[in-house]
């Protein structure tokens, strides 16, 4: 435990309030992630986001000083009805999905941005 820090307080953080992505190329960003994931994204050049149940998905422009884009160990799961047609719809646009992964928990694919970030695509156990 750090020094200094009670656990019997109130949480400070109370929930994630966005996700968002440094993209380098927002006209591109949107045709994957609004066109053929469909999540209804919106803004302008520099800014686009949805609402995605309790938490706001968004894009933001890279700019001078955020670094080199990568995946690093971010880790983001976006939930869909039905795997095996979403990863088929990828692929059929040329986007990279890994093998889907199944067990109790569900199954999940991992999918290539064209900006290098690996997301999750998963779907709950039926």
């Amino acid at each position: 435990m750090l020094p200094g820090v009670s656990t019997a307080t109130d949480a400070l953080v109370r929930r994630l309030n966005v996700v968002y992505l440094y993209v380098s190329d927002m006209e591109r960003a949107l045709a994957f992630y609004r066109d053929l994931l469909g999540i209804p994204l919106e803004g302008d050049a520099h800014w686009q986001e949805a609402q995605l149940g309790a938490t706001r998905f968004a894009l933001h422009l890279a700019h001078e000083g955020v670094g080199e884009l990568s995946s690093g160990t971010v880790h983001v799961d976006f939930e869909v009805a039905d795997l095996e047609a979403a990863t088929e719809r990828l692929r059929a646009a040329g986007v990279d999905v890994a093998e889907t992964m199944r067990d109790e928990w569900g199954a999940a694919a991992e999918v290539t941005d064209a900006d290098g970030y690996r997301i999750y695509l998963f779907e709950p156990p039926r």
